[in-house]
């Protein structure tokens, strides 16, 4: 698939600024610039099972900012599962690891919308945690 896809250019940037949130570099602006990618109605489904609404959401990364350096996000395997006019699903495999030795796979579903400026915003994320 092409990689500059609008949902593929989505999923490097949103990663880009967990990275940043994550390992504590992250300037003031970071949290609300990320929320702000996201629709009002956005769930998570965690790997655990729990599901968060968007104030869920905001809740675990506000508790996430600068709790893991050395954090790095490589994101592999993106494959657009359907298109259509508003938007697409999008499938992708994450891999995450800090300086503390913690790492971990998550394999993801991404339900994601597209205006007609082409704004990308994330309706809907499962994430399963995976072997490498």
């Amino acid at each position: 698939m092409n990689n500059s896809n609008p949902y593929f250019e989505e999923l490097e940037h949103i990663h880009v600024e967990f990275q940043a949130l994550f390992d504590g570099s992250a300037d003031a602006g970071a949290l609300e610039r990320i929320m702000a990618r996201f629709a009002p109605q956005f769930t998570l489904v965690m790997p655990s099972g729990v599901v968060l609404d968007l104030a869920g959401v905001r809740e675990t990364l506000t508790k996430l900012r600068g709790a893991r350096p050395g954090s790095q996000i490589t994101i592999r395997d993106r494959e657009i599962v359907t298109e259509y006019p508003s938007g697409a699903v999008v499938k992708y495999c994450e891999y995450q690891r800090d300086s503390a030795g913690n790492a971990n796979v998550r394999r993801s579903t991404a339900v994601m919308d597209i205006d007609a400026q082409g704004k990308v915003t994330w309706r809907h994320l499962q994430e399963t945690f995976c072997a490498a």
